[in-house]
């Protein structure tokens, strides 16, 4: 192989070692893979954090509900029993 073919062999190799295009177009499809897997998964992340924070709002007015059933059962038996005595105390006058 003469010298000449040699180098223009070693050339050919780094111009398309160096390709200043190419590395724009890779970093370009980079760019825009990484965007489309940014639009694939935010949604998602976005509605599972929603999900969370509305159960944990729903749980907490569960747990208020329930505290309220009882407070209103306890008073419920108080407003009884006043009554109760209250007829107690109307029978003896």
């Amino acid at each position: 192989m003469p010298a000449n073919d040699k180098q223009e062999l070693i050339e050919a190799l780094d111009a398309s070692q160096h390709d200043p295009v190419a590395e724009w177009e890779f970093l370009f499809i980079v760019i825009i893979s990484i965007m489309i897997i940014l639009m694939l998964t935010l949604p998602k992340i976005y509605l599972r954090n929603s999900i969370y924070y509305e159960s944990r709002a729903i749980d907490r007015l569960e747990t208020q509900y329930e505290a309220l059933i009882e407070e209103n059962k306890l008073l419920s038996r108080k407003v009884e029993e006043i009554k109760v005595k209250n007829q107690i105390l109307d029978t003896l006058f």
